[in-house]
């Protein structure tokens, strides 16, 4: 949520401090977990890895993999745009 653009309620259990505040929910929990690790993909994703409570694997295929996947090789069909 971008708190520039919109306000907390006063029932939220946190206030935001400053940009980016990341904080995390698992599953089932009341409590948010602040994130304070770098801000590298790598480190956010093995945060969440660490404290979710449910499989992070994606069940599907990425966008990319299947964009890429659409594309005929050259030796495959047209070779022109």
């Amino acid at each position: 949520m971008d708190a520039t653009e919109n306000d907390l309620p006063p029932s939220v259990q946190f206030r935001i401090g400053g940009f980016p505040t990341l904080k995390f929910k698992p599953a089932g929990s009341r409590d948010f977990i602040d994130y304070d690790g770098d801000r590298s993909l790598e480190s956010l994703i093995a945060f969440v890895e660490e404290k979710s409570k449910n499989d992070v694997k994606p069940k599907v295929k990425a966008p990319e993999e299947e964009t890429q996947a659409t594309f005929a090789k050259p030796s495959e069909g047209h070779d022109e745009l």
